[in-house]
């Protein structure tokens, strides 16, 4: 009787402290996504026809920053950490100043001074900035357990292909649903 080889992953310290990283990376990635594709669903709900043309090409712009975002973190790119701890900074404070601030000339769709504004959109937004930020805090934490800056110029032994990381489950999700919600927005604009 034949028996198969036994094949073991050798795990260290660096690649239990990688994994833990993902891992990390991973949920607050799916915080982020369930918050992006809930508040895009709002937009669509109010109408984004009623969007002035900044906010609408700044909004578009930030889909395609969050589906990458995403898809890197499902690649566990060695990039990962770096872009969310960036990106989810720099998104949080986008969402902060088009929806939270008094209403300005640009880039503004602020509830605070508007009437009518429903609680689900308040919650929302709400969920929208505290998932950039948890997705921007949890990158800097794993970016410093990789070591620092420093550890965007190394290879990380579990990245994925990026075709692995696009049809990951929660990229497929965040694509198909942010690819619809942009069609459903081009249409309620342009139609």
């Amino acid at each position: 009787m034949k028996t198969k080889p036994i094949i073991t992953k050798i795990v260290t310290p660096a690649t239990r402290r990688q994994d833990i990283g993902d891992r990390w990376l991973g949920r607050a990635a799916v915080l982020f996504a369930v918050a992006v594709i809930i508040h895009n669903s709002d937009h669509l709900r109010r109408g984004v026809d009623k969007l002035t043309a900044d906010v609408f090409s700044v909004g578009t712009a930030g889909i395609v920053l969050e589906v990458a975002l995403v898809v890197l973190i499902c690649q566990r790119h060695r990039l990962a950490p770096l872009a969310a701890a960036v990106g989810g900074s720099v998104l949080a404070a986008g969402y902060l100043e088009v929806h939270f601030l008094p209403a300005h000339r640009w880039l503004s769709d602020s509830f605070t001074g508007a009437i009518n504004v429903s609680p689900l959109s308040w919650v929302a937004a709400s969920l929208e900035v505290a998932a950039a930020l948890t997705l921007a805090v949890v990158g800097l934490w794993v970016l410093r357990r990789r070591g620092g800056i420093e550890s965007v110029c190394r290879s990380h032994p579990q990245q994925r292909r990026l075709a692995e990381g696009l049809m990951h489950p929660l990229a497929l999700v965040m694509i198909v649903t942010q690819v619809a919600a942009l069609a459903v927005s081009f249409g309620q604009v342009y139609g």
